[in-house]
Formats: C-alpha cells, sequence, structure tokens
C-alpha cells in the first residue's frame, strides 16, 4: 500500500492553508497603518498560528492520517474519496458541537488541507 510522501504532504498543506487564511485575515482587516496596529495583527497572526497548528496537527493525527491509511487501503485514492471525507468530518462536527458555523470552517479548512496533502502526497519531484 502507497501512502505517499504523507510527512511532508501534511506540513506543505497546513502551513499553505494558514498563509491562505493570514492573506485573507489580511485583506478583511486591512493593511495595517501605524506601529500599534502592526503590533496588533502580529499578535494576532501569531495567536492564530499557534492555536491553528495544535488543532491542525491533532487534526491529522486523530482524523486525517486514518482517513488517509483508510482511502489507500480500501479505494483507488481519488480526489472524491478525500472529498468525502472532508464533508463527513464537517458533519461529525456539526453533530457534536451543535455550531452550524464551526462545522462549516473547520469543514472548509478539511477540505482544503486533505485536497493539498492529496496534491502534495503523489507528487512527483520535477527531475
Amino acid at each position: 500500500m502507497n501512502l505517499g510522501k504523507w510527512h511532508s504532504a501534511i506540513i506543505k498543506s497546513i502551513s499553505l492553508t494558514a498563509f491562505f487564511v493570514l492573506v485573507y485575515a489580511t485583506y478583511e482587516i486591512g493593511l495595517p497603518v501605524s506601529l500599534d496596529a502592526l503590533a496588533g495583527f502580529g499578535m494576532f497572526a501569531l495567536l492564530f498560528i499557534g492555536v491553528y497548528l495544535l488543532f491542525s496537527v491533532f487534526g491529522w493525527l486523530l482524523v486525517g492520517f486514518p482517513a488517509h491509511w483508510l482511502i489507500c487501503k480500501y479505494s483507488s485514492g481519488s480526489y472524491f474519496f478525500y472529498i468525502v471525507a472532508a464533508l463527513l468530518f464537517t458533519v461529525a462536527v456539526y453533530f457534536f458541537a451543535g455550531v452550524s458555523e464551526a462545522a462549516f470552517i473547520y469543514g472548509f479548512f478539511a477540505l482544503i488541507q486533505a485536497l493539498l496533502f492529496k496534491y502534495y502526497a503523489y507528487s512527483q519531484p520535477k527531475t
């Protein structure tokens, strides 16, 4: 069973998704125009990255990697199954949390990470 380059794919998928969120936050908040606003945005970014990394690493250990293993073992490993896994995760978060906004946010991040993970796990290095 070929699991791909899962170790580097997890790091890349978590990092790229965090980068996209920070870029979007910068777009929504706006560029800091003062030193105080820059310090505030820097603190937001550090706190976000810390919490995001914690949730993402635990998510991959508890949900993502076991799902990847099952997908590789019992299916062809297409993108469709990674999308289904992210949707099932969204439903589970909604079932346990009962908050649709949280379920959609976590589910969206899980979907983006899963698709990036699938891409990087099986991408061929350029020679």
